[in-house]
């Protein structure tokens, strides 16, 4: 699935992670929110948590809201230890064979082009497609997102 902070085709976790910054007698909070990498979680939690544990507190509001984000985002951390940092086999640092869509991957996927298309028009998640059908086309299952994204751009049918 694609990072919806940095737009990588990384395994991702759904995610919700607060930040608070009290000022007196006002507060500032922001939010994300969204299906993350590893490395884009561990870089809002830290940033996130750090700035709500440093100025969170400032405030009548803030001094009880800011523990409260703070244990709702180690919580929501823990959850996303056993998130792997890349798709097996792949490289954080550059990009593997399975994470772009090559010539013969998309070869092998143009015969399920059209049921790739039935099933997302009839609503199923492209995930659950993507699993199914990169095992039978001999693909990644990012490979098959690269693929259904490249049809959509190109409007290209089998």
């Amino acid at each position: 699935m694609r990072c919806q902070a940095c737009g990588k085709h990384r395994p991702t976790r759904r995610v919700v992670f607060y930040r608070n910054i009290g000022a007196l007698v006002m507060r500032f909070s922001n939010q994300i929110d969204g299906n993350l990498c590893k490395r884009c979680i561990n870089s809002y939690f830290f940033e996130y948590t750090a700035v709500t544990l440093a100025v969170g507190w400032l405030g009548l509001i803030s001094f009880f809201l800011a523990p409260i984000f703070v244990v709702h985002n180690v919580a929501r951390y823990c959850g996303t230890l056993g998130l792997p940092a890349d798709y097996p086999g792949g490289s954080c640092h550059g990009e593997h064979p399975t994470e772009s869509l090559t010539r013969d991957a998309a070869e092998r996927l143009l015969p399920f082009a059209q049921e790739i298309g039935d099933r997302l028009d009839y609503g199923e998640d492209l995930d659950a497609v993507a699993a199914d059908v990169a095992p039978r086309a001999n693909v990644s299952a990012v490979q098959v997102e690269l693929f259904v994204e490249a049809v959509a751009t190109k409007g290209l049918r089998a």
